[in-house]
């Protein structure tokens, strides 16, 4: 196949990609693929003017072909450019057009030989190619369209607010200290829970909370001083869920007490 009839079979599948038609979203994966094997096939013509084996010429022109795709990425990054689908697309053709203008001026030069195997070589990659974007995309839409089982329901307590920054054990005062908590849920229905204190070795009364219906709220909860300012772990569940952090009571010069 020549070379302007080479580009022009790469010209409907790079104005595709680049126009990025909605309607005819499928076809985008086939005329990428299409592109990346044309502009394989300009980067061998343009860099070598021997005849390659067929073997040899499918694997180093599809290697060509998806080499490329990065490193327009990586030429779009160093000029600032946002590296977007669109882009990427003109950039693709910019490079095909490049490299068609190059053989065309080696073929001029009769420095490039014209390779009659090469249609051969696109029906050898393009077919199974295709019908596995073709076999692959109709088993995705499938599946999606499928039903599914429900995903199973949880609930999550962490400590929210300002409490979220705590990094080492808290000093609570005589009177305790108020600490938010961010509970959230999802696929749950709605009910209440009971939430309880426990410091160290010593559980408080529980008291009712309501859990929020798939989304999150938050709750405070009153954290007693512990007893001595011994370290202590502080745990607050709600439910099957918890969270803990660390804590120590007032201290009191004249108590002495064995941590």
């Amino acid at each position: 196949m020549s070379t302007p009839n080479l580009v022009l079979l790469a010209a409907p599948a790079l104005t595709l990609l680049v126009t990025g038609n909605d309607r005819v979203h499928w076809l985008l994966p086939v005329a990428l693929l299409a592109a990346l094997l044309v502009i394989g096939e300009l980067w061998l013509r343009a860099l070598t003017a021997e005849a390659v084996a067929a073997a040899c010429r499918i694997g180093l022109g599809v290697a060509a072909g998806l080499i490329t795709l990065p490193l327009v990425a990586l030429v779009l990054q160093v000029f600032g450019v946002p590296i977007r689908s669109r882009s990427l697309a003109i950039g693709l053709a910019a490079v095909a057009v490049l490299l068609g203008a190059v053989v065309l001026v080696r073929e001029r030069s009769g420095r490039v030989p014209a390779d009659p195997r090469f249609a051969r070589t696109v029906a050898a990659v393009g077919i199974p190619l295709v019908l596995a974007v073709v076999v692959g995309g109709f088993a995705t839409f499938a599946y999606v369209r499928l039903p599914h089982p429900p995903e199973p329901g949880f609930t999550s307590v962490a400590l929210g607010g300002w409490a979220a920054r705590i990094d080492r054990p808290v000093e609570i005062p005589p009177e305790g200290l108020a600490v938010p908590i961010r509970v959230t849920s999802a696929n749950t229905p709605a009910t209440v829970a009971p939430l309880w204190i426990q410091v160290g070795d010593r559980v408080g009364r529980q008291r009712p909370v309501a859990l929020p219906v798939d989304g999150t709220r938050s709750v405070d909860v009153h954290v007693p001083a512990p007893p001595d300012d011994c370290l202590h772990r502080i745990e607050i569940n709600l439910g099957g869920a918890s969270t803990v952090f660390y804590g120590r009571g007032p201290y009191h010069p004249g108590r002495r007490v064995e941590c």
